[in-house]
């Protein structure tokens, strides 16, 4: 269907969403709310975003003629996840729009095209080596130090693929991992907080960019979001800097976040770019008053983008279905928390991931102090939230 040159879509029009993270669900609701008809594409036919669309079709990644029957439905298609094929969607853009474009996740999907993408913007990211064999591991570790994790090239989402060296001890350990793939081997930077800006970019150029949020581990899993960050004016502004330069760059449409580390003497190191939505952002659902949901909407329509203030000072906390009793006594009692429960079907039955929660407060402070009075955090064994990779 043929839209105006300045406009992607309009209600009524069908948008087209592929992948399958747990952005998928808050992003229909969004469509929903511009009047859009929405129709997923995926492999798992019971996921909440195949189950809540308008339509599905089930269907591999590639699956040349399910795609093209989804492509040729659907006025516009955008990916929800970093994890979408970049050359699935190559072959869609034979049958449709693809806002968000392919080059972003071509960039972001190998990690030494990333690293040249930000070597040519002169940017700070942590020392690495490629590595074929286990030489190469003895040989580099010197140079690159201890720790150092071992990640493959080409990203990968599924569990078990990286390795992280502490000692000499662990590198035979990388043989099994080096007979499926080619790694990097990647200096750990003494970083005292992981910063993270969310942006949006519209089809014009026009840019956004959320409050600064912090992000908090535990065994380097995601445990908060914090917003706003606690940051020097120095590292604000070289952060926003370093922001602007990327997006210029990156010839991307819609919500994209990039991840900092920022060390005890404010060096600022680059770490990761994930162009599209991502879990800490789902932080300024109540804590600005415009979603990334309703930005990335806007930016894939042709809209305006919305001015981003923020309304409360807020964290998100995550948990996982052993915390649930806890939380609901939370659920009776505090009227500042507000929860966000994952679908639960039987393909997440081995999944422990359960949902989240924005604690709003005067103050990052009070809203601290509230998560760590319940202590269901403390001292748990944070499993399946994810690295924020």
């Amino acid at each position: 269907m043929a839209v105006a040159s300045n406009a992607t879509l309009y209600p009524g029009d069908t948008l087209g969403i592929i992948g399958d993270s747990t952005n998928g669900s808050q992003l229909i609701t969004a469509a929903r709310r511009l009047g859009l008809r929405v129709i997923a594409y995926g492999a798992n036919e019971v996921s909440e975003t195949m189950q809540l669309a308008d339509v599905h079709i089930v269907g591999e990644p590639n699956d040349g003629n399910k795609l093209r029957e989804f492509g040729e439905k659907c006025d516009s298609v955008i990916y929800e996840s970093e994890h979408v094929d970049s050359q699935t969607l190559k072959y869609l853009e034979q049958f449709t729009k693809i806002p968000q474009g392919t080059n972003a996740l071509e960039v972001t999907q190998d990690r030494l095209i990333e690293r040249a993408f930000f070597d040519q913007l002169n940017l700070n990211s942590a020392p690495y080596a490629t590595v074929i064999s286990l030489s190469d591991i003895y040989e580099s570790i010197n140079s690159i130090g201890y720790p150092s994790v071992l990640k493959p090239i080409q990203k990968s989402f599924e569990p078990n693929t990286e390795l992280r060296i502490n000692t000499q001890t662990d590198i035979p350990a990388a043989a099994d991992l080096l007979n499926e793939r080619t790694y990097i081997l990647e200096s750990t930077v003494d970083s005292q907080q992981e910063l993270v800006l969310t942006v949006v970019q519209g089809m014009n150029g026009e840019r956004k960019i959320f409050p600064i949020a912090e992000n908090v581990y535990a065994q380097e899993h995601l445990v908060e979001t914090i917003v706003p960050a606690v940051v020097s004016d120095s590292v604000q502004n070289e952060l926003l800097r370093i922001t602007n330069e990327v997006a210029d760059a990156l010839e991307y449409v819609g919500v994209f976040e990039i991840s900092f580390a920022v060390t005890g003497s404010e060096d600022i190191y680059v770490n990761r770019i994930v162009p599209a939505i991502h879990r800490p952002g789902y932080v300024f659902n109540r804590a600005t008053n415009v979603s990334v949901f309703d930005q990335q909407l806007r930016a894939i329509a042709g809209m305006p983008l919305s001015d981003i203030k923020l309304f409360m000072p807020s964290i998100m906390v995550n948990f996982d279905k052993s915390q649930m009793e806890a939380i609901r006594t939370q659920w009776n009692i505090k009227n500042n928390w507000y929860f966000h429960m994952y679908a639960q079907n039987k393909t997440t039955e081995k999944q422990t991931r359960a949902g989240y929660a924005l604690v709003e407060a005067n103050s990052t402070q009070q809203a601290q102090e509230q998560i760590d009075n319940t202590e269901i955090w403390a001292n748990h064994p944070i499993i399946d939230f994810g690295k924020a990779e």
